[in-house]
């Protein structure tokens, strides 16, 4: 039986999932359904790591490296503390233009048949279509429509963060912490083209206040931001694309399906950019969807428990890793006082995924590093 697919939300995972959809069943009609216009991204660059790129490749390898074809790639994280720079050798890292990503992905939806509708909202169940995949993100509005339904649960968390971009590159994705009067600050940041970068500021809920940002304009708060990281910019100006600043708001859903709804992405699950890409926990979710129908056919409410059980316990385990590693960053001001090694050495097991042993067989340079920084105290 042919079936008719809605989705909502033309972000990575919306696109990759109408996209392997239709690339599996012609005969079905496949839509997208986007509010903003085609070329339109409120982001800069998507971090992914090579083995994100290994588990999106499961649901089409040549797609995958046609992206992969565009993007920048590295082999180390940076973590810079009191202004010494420390490398962990074995993080296989690429990134890509978010607009450049897009593209990509709308043109494998035209080239098998997906229909891309730009410039139209969808708020509500509608009942033109089998199935409707909410991908609009976490400020969802097909899922904010049924929160009793979806069982949906927000927490803002205590720190407080925007997004930037820069005209200037770096040589691996790089945290950078600076404490100085009034507060710490993190910097997340890495190039996505050879000469552009995201660039995400975070401050604790103490910095927030102590430094006088919560009375500050947004526009105020980006002048600051680029005096606090004037050396770690370059001396560059940051760049606004809607650039807010905003606590971490984890939002979470107890149910991921309801009627012919069905959830991926951030608008199942929130996601904090510190724990891994949320582009690649949405492009995973938009796998294991496709999978569950792949497995159970034209039985909707069969393929919506399939992916639900079967997606559930991943998602579970890295919501956890998360939590942890939003928590390390909301006190990451008691941690300014050790070693620039011992501090990356914290960083690196702070979610418990990470252990040493593990850290010892991937990053055995960093932990030859660190063993001689232990050696001279």
């Amino acid at each position: 039986m042919a079936m008719h697919f809605k989705v909502v939300g033309g972000g990575p995972a919306g696109l990759y999932f109408a996209y392997l959809m239709k690339r599996s069943h012609p005969d079905y009609a496949v839509r997208v359904i986007e509010q903003n216009p085609p070329d339109a991204t409120y982001g800069f660059g998507v971090v992914l790591s090579g083995r994100a790129l290994n588990f999106l490749s499961e649901g089409d390898a040549a797609a995958i490296k046609r992206l992969s074809a565009r993007m920048e790639r590295w082999s180390e994280q940076h973590i810079v503390h009191r202004g010494e720079l420390v490398a962990i050798d074995g993080s296989s890292y690429a990134a890509i233009e978010r607009l450049a990503m897009l593209h990509e992905l709308q043109s494998l939806c035209r080239e098998t048949g997906v229909e891309l509708e730009f410039n139209q909202r969808v708020d509500s169940a509608t009942d033109d279509c089998d199935v409707l995949v909410a991908a609009d993100g976490a400020n969802s509005a097909l899922r904010d429509a049924y929160p009793l339904a979806f069982d949906r649960r927000v927490v803002d968390r205590l720190n407080y963060f925007a997004w930037y971009g820069v005209e200037t590159s770096y040589a691996a994705h790089t945290l950078t912490f600076v404490q100085q009067e009034g507060g710490t600050y993190c910097a997340h940041h890495y190039r996505y083209t050879p000469d552009k970068s995201t660039f995400v500021a975070e401050v604790d809920a103490d910095t927030w206040l102590g430094s006088g940002m919560s009375t500050m304009t947004d526009d105020e708060r980006k002048s600051f931001m680029e005096h606090v990281f004037a050396d770690t910019l370059h001396g560059k100006p940051l760049i606004s694309n809607r650039s807010l600043w905003r606590r971490w708001r984890l939002v979470t859903n107890g149910r991921w399906h309801y009627r012919n709804m069905v959830l991926i992405g951030d608008a199942q699950r929130s996601s904090h950019p510190s724990i891994g890409s949320g582009t690649r926990l949405a492009m995973e979710d938009a796998i294991a969807l496709w999978r569950a129908f792949e497995a159970d056919g034209s039985d909707i409410a069969s393929a919506f428990r399939r992916y639900e059980r079967e997606r559930r316990p991943v998602r579970d385990k890295l919501n956890k890793a998360a939590e942890k590693s939003i928590a390390w960053y909301e006190n990451v001001a008691t941690k300014m006082a050790l070693s620039p090694c011992e501090f990356a050495y914290d960083y690196m097991l702070r979610t418990g995924v990470m252990t040493p042993e593990r850290l010892a067989r991937e990053s055995p340079e960093f932990m030859r590093r660190r063993a001689r920084a232990e050696s001279l105290t």
